[in-house]
């Protein structure tokens, strides 16, 4: 019985640190607060699912500083966890960015049981901001622990969201970045991909495929050629740059033979 109350004793303890850590967070925040760019925000993604205070995201990293002077004892792994918990019910663009901020001190400690927390807070990667933030500070190093996760970021990649989108692509970079060489993985999630339009998307899946280059050329080469019938050519010459020369130039002349064709097509009609 004493041990079963030692290992509940630290989640209890975090659960309940998270609403002081939040009105620290806040408070902060409020102290910062910038119409213009709530307003530019607002504008930026009138669709987000979260809302924003209109702080600066240059200012987050001295706020996140701050808070966490002024937090006495200093939050552990566990009272980060609980206190993102919070910040994503709470659904404010600049609380969740800051808890983000603090769990990135424990970037050692991560291990995928936190994965299914991540598919929990993933419901705020609608937003463009904030998909970007967790996928590639959170979502990336998990997946690149366990690449048998990349069934739950293909199901990501085919939402109607773009945010949901753009966390899998950032997500997948885990597995061709630092010594990882999952190619395959990700040359099939890429498969959904692209036809993708956003200008956003359009240059990180040209990123992606560029950093699979380097871990298999030949692969990556056999694909774009395989797909230049039918994907976004912006998407194939944006991820053809790491290719050799002598390929990268097979590719884009026969990008444009294809265009003359699609242009033929559409005058005859």
């Amino acid at each position: 019985m004493l041990e079963c109350q030692a290992v509940r004793m630290p989640k209890t303890t975090a659960t309940a640190a998270a609403p002081a850590m939040i009105k620290e967070i806040r408070a902060a925040l409020d102290a910062r607060v910038d119409e213009k760019s709530r307003l530019a925000a607002i504008s930026a993604q009138p669709k987000s699912p979260v809302k924003t205070l209109g702080v600066r995201s240059s200012n987050l990293k001295s706020i996140a500083k701050e808070t966490l002077a002024k937090l006495k004892p200093a939050p552990d792994y566990a009272a980060t966890i609980a206190l993102m918990d919070t910040a994503i019910t709470r659904k404010i663009r600049e609380e969740i960015l800051i808890s983000l901020e603090l769990l990135d001190r424990f970037r050692r400690e991560l291990d995928i049981s936190l994965f299914p927390k991540l598919e929990k807070w993933a419901a705020v990667t609608e937003d463009l901001e904030l998909a970007e933030a967790f996928g590639s500070r959170l979502a990336a190093p998990l997946l690149a622990m366990d690449p048998s996760r990349m069934t739950v970021v293909r199901k990501w990649a085919k939402l109607k969201s773009v945010g949901k989108r753009r966390f899998a692509v950032l997500a997948a970079m885990g597995l061709v970045t630092e010594g990882r060489r999952e190619a395959a993985a990700v040359l099939e999630l890429c498969e959904f991909l692209l036809n993708e339009e956003n200008p956003i998307l359009v240059a990180e899946i040209g990123t992606l495929l560029r950093e699979t280059t380097r871990v298999d050329a030949k692969a990556v080469q056999d694909f774009l050629f395989r797909r230049s019938v039918d994907a976004n050519p912006d998407i194939l010459r944006a991820g053809s740059q790491n290719l050799d020369a002598a390929r990268r130039a097979a590719l884009i002349a026969k990008l444009e033979a294809q265009s003359g064709v699609n242009n033929l097509v559409a005058v005859e009609r």
